[in-house]
């Protein structure tokens, strides 16, 4: 009996997160994939070198192991040891200039970028 629930809670809960997943991938219709990188760290306000992801804050600039970097203009909690970051961009324009605006996603968690 108790395997019969844990099958329930199991399917549900693999429902829950294909919904999540699905919910970042429908907001990125339209977008372009630019490419994929390994999240190594990142810094705190105060200097200290964190080498888990634990999401974005404004202003947070996120490290990845290709030393180059993006800098976070949303607010979202996670926490991951190295996830992939998978960076997306949309052309726009702004008046007559053309503009490029960025995503980021982590763990099917959507984040805006610079």
């Amino acid at each position: 009996m108790n395997k019969f629930f844990i099958g329930i809670l199991l399917a549900i809960a693999s429902i829950s997160a294909n919904a999540n997943f699905e919910s970042a991938w429908e907001q990125s219709v339209g977008w372009t994939i630019e490419s994929t990188k390994i999240i190594d760290s990142f810094e705190h306000e105060d200097g200290r070198v964190e080498s888990a992801f634990q999401g974005c804050e404004v202003g947070r600039e996120i490290n990845f192991r290709d030393n180059t970097f993006v800098t976070c203009n949303t607010n979202g909690y996670q926490y991951a040891y190295a996830p992939t970051a998978i960076l997306l961009s949309k052309q726009v324009s702004y008046g007559e200039k053309p503009a490029k605006i960025w995503r980021m996603i982590v763990n099917n968690e959507m984040y805006g970028i610079q």
